[in-house]
């Protein structure tokens, strides 16, 4: 298999068939049914699936909302309501507004997976056949031509006045021509506008590049422009660059707000002197 030292994209087209442990006319059904097993179906992971009323739930019961609610509280108990009205105002907002961000992020992610073709031309036991994308492995071989959308991370082996549109990935609005020769890893670094060479010591050079700018490679979620070509398959998935810009969109990170923090921070040093008080009374 490819290595971190050795990028598919840096080999010869003899040894990209080598290093994916596969040929030209592709996988056996019985190989390719074991590499399913084992690395899962090309598609992009669906978070667990909960109901709607639950998330917003969730949003007014973590436990920076739980302190700020009983900040709310106290502030009642110190007979200044319009504190506490303000505190819990301020969860709902948060609660509001935290909730909007995950069901914003599960619409996109599931307009990224429409962007994925259902279907694929793959070499399968010596011959050409259509089949579902989602049993794509690594190691297949499939064929592509204009209008396409590619479904997987591929080397290309052979390429006919091949150009690709990556815009979902890179923002570039024009395609870009592709072939089958292998690139350099200091020629593929070369490629970042703007971005020098990293010196002796520093990170490895393969950290430097874009896959989405390597001449030889097709990307998940890119549309063949023109011409006809053959590659293949050294990432599905997850795994794929485009299934990580998926898992981006999906994942939302809750940060709680500097309020929060501040009435946080409030409610334990009340909380701690409150307790020690108790202490000392009973002790004395």
């Amino acid at each position: 298999m490819a290595s971190l030292h050795q990028p598919v994209w840096t080999l010869p087209v003899e040894a990209v068939y080598e290093s994916l442990a596969t040929m030209p006319q592709g996988l056996s059904s019985r190989d390719a049914a074991q590499r399913l097993a084992q690395f899962g179906a090309n598609e992009l992971p669906t978070p667990p699936h909960r109901p709607l009323w639950l998330k917003f739930t969730d949003q007014l019961t973590h436990f920076m909302a739980l302190l700020l609610w009983v900040a709310g509280s106290l502030a009642f108990v110190a007979r200044t309501p319009a504190l506490g009205w303000a505190v819990w105002a301020v969860i709902l907002i948060n609660a509001i507004f935290s909730f909007w961000q995950e069901f914003q992020a599960e619409r996109a992610l599931a307009a990224l997976k429409q962007v994925l073709p259902m279907q694929v031309k793959v070499y399968r036991d010596r011959t050409l056949q259509q089949m579902p994308a989602r049993e794509l492995v690594r190691g297949d071989v499939i064929e592509l031509e204009e209008g396409d959308r590619i479904s997987a991370d591929a080397r290309l082996v052979s390429a006919e006045n091949f150009s690709a549109d990556v815009s979902v990935l890179t923002g570039e609005s024009l395609p870009v021509a592709r072939n089958a020769h292998p690139v350099r890893l200091r020629q593929a670094v070369a490629m970042r506008a703007g971005k020098p060479l990293p010196r002796s010591g520093e990170q490895p050079l393969q950290e430097a590049v874009n896959p989405a700018e390597i001449a030889n490679l097709v990307l998940a979620g890119g549309t063949v422009a023109a011409g006809r070509a053959v590659a293949v398959v050294y990432a599905t998935g997850a795994q794929t660059e485009f299934g990580q810009v998926a898992h981006l969109t999906a994942v939302v990170k809750r940060e709680p707000s500097t309020l929060e923090i501040q009435v946080a921070r409030i409610v334990r040093i009340i909380t701690a002197i409150a307790i020690t008080m108790g202490i000392l009374v009973f002790l004395l």
